[in-house]
């Protein structure tokens, strides 16, 4: 489980931000909490704030060190780089720091023969390469205590690379292929170093997802789940799920699409089969031509299983776009159920909503803000947060309607938006 991720001088964000998943010590809805070796770990976090104050680019930040390190591995090859998705970080572009190296760091936990295994992994990036990156590991404590962990590599531009006792045998096939741009971690995983392919692999089974793209949105229906073209079972679960927010649609069909020049691969339409209101009779409907709300839900009915399944992280940008607020309640409880998330799997998602802040579904630790002050963000929880007189958020607080208040900030100035009146609205 990701137990905390930093970064520091990307997008709106100069300065450091650090998204906490460890749970305070607060009682409230316990069965979120996750005890995880030494650690209490929470399943969600929501993010909320004004427009353009910093959310997307906390999900920008963690997209782009999982998409680094999957990929930075083809910077090595000059013919690659150009079919290569842009790895250039955005350094905050209002001060010096422009020219500043930007940085990601990730702790997480995980489970390794029935033992918890710590990880800490993170990277320096400047226009001319990694600075820096660095890779600890820890059997026995948590994010707490950086002493104790064991270096496997620790690489500094212009210094001789440290290795660990395991990585030592593979320095000189590291060294020999390592470029400026190239990560370490990725190079080792390509040459089968199996401490590093667990790391890498950590980042591959994570999934990112920008809802708020309208190429995710147009995603086309023919791209389906696995294995339910010709699983019986895999299809009923997935007309089931479908059937929990959309009871209308009785069977799904599958034909092959015509081979385009560009694919190789299979690819299917999918229609969806109503009931008609002539007795004995079925409509079947493009599933294209669904609700744009029905479409999502089934393009991210993969996503979850995988997540699901895996135990692993989803982190979306506005996630409930176009999702009834019952849809969004059902993921999050989900999520926090463990007899349902057996697996320990977690979600982030940026949000704008502020009803499942009263719902009774997220702790104060689970419930983010990201505020814009003179052109630079800042991230931070409402369980850390302290009033102008000096106290925290009591859990008895009615979040929602002091958020909109502007009691939390992180809310957008609305003053000036149709023109200034005494009571806040346009004369």
């Amino acid at each position: 489980m990701l137990l905390q991720f930093t970064f520091s001088n990307f997008g709106s964000f100069e300065g450091e931000a650090s998204l906490d998943m460890r749970a305070s010590g607060s009682s409230e809805l316990s069965t979120h909490v996750r005890a995880i070796g030494n650690d209490k770990v929470l399943p969600v976090a929501s993010i909320y704030g004004a427009n353009a104050s910093g959310k997307s680019t906390v999900y920008s930040a963690f997209e782009f060190m999982s998409l680094y390190v999957s990929q930075s591995f083809y910077l090595t090859d000059e013919k690659k780089v150009k079919g290569t998705k842009m790895l250039t970080p955005k350094p905050f572009a209002m001060s010096s720091s422009k020219d500043k190296p930007s940085e990601f760091e990730v702790n997480y936990v995980t489970t390794v023969k029935g033992k918890c295994k710590y990880i800490n992994y993170g990277f320096m990036l400047d226009k001319d390469g990694v600075g820096e990156e660095w890779l600890k590991t820890n059997s026995k404590t948590g994010v707490s205590r950086n002493q104790e962990y064991k270096t496997l590599f620790h690489r500094t531009r212009g210094q001789n690379t440290v290795y660990g006792n395991s990585l030592e045998r593979f320095r000189h096939n590291i060294e020999i292929s390592l470029s400026e741009r190239v990560l370490l971690l990725s190079l080792g995983a390509k040459l089968k170093v199996k401490e590093l392919i667990d790391v890498r692999d950590w980042f591959l089974e994570n999934e990112t997802i920008d809802c708020s793209n309208y190429l995710f949105d147009g995603l086309e229906a023919k791209i389906i789940p696995d294995g339910i073209v010709d699983n019986t079972e895999a299809k009923n679960r997935l007309l089931e799920f479908i059937n929990s927010f959309d009871s209308s649609i009785i069977d799904l069909e599958f034909e092959k699409a015509p081979k385009s020049d560009n694919k190789d691969d299979e690819s299917y339409l999918v229609f969806a089969i109503h009931e008609s209101r002539e007795k004995d009779t079925r409509v079947r409907i493009p599933f294209d031509d669904e609700s744009s709300g029905t479409i999502k839900m089934f393009l991210l009915y993969q996503v979850f299983n995988d997540v699901l399944r895996n135990g692993s992280l989803l982190f979306a940008d506005e996630l409930d776009i176009k999702l009834h607020p019952l849809l969004m309640r059902n993921i999050l409880l989900t999520m926090a159920d463990p007899s349902k998330n057996p697996n320990n799997a977690q979600l982030i998602f940026t949000t704008h909503n502020t009803v499942y802040m009263d719902m009774g579904l997220l702790r104060r630790d689970e419930i983010w803000f990201t505020e814009k002050n003179t052109n630079v963000s800042d991230l931070y929880s409402l369980s850390d947060f302290i009033d102008p007189s000096g106290e925290k958020v009591r859990k008895d607080a009615n979040y929602e309607r002091n958020y909109l208040l502007g009691r939390y900030g992180a809310i957008p100035s609305l003053s000036n938006l149709l023109g200034e009146s005494d009571n806040g609205w346009a004369n």
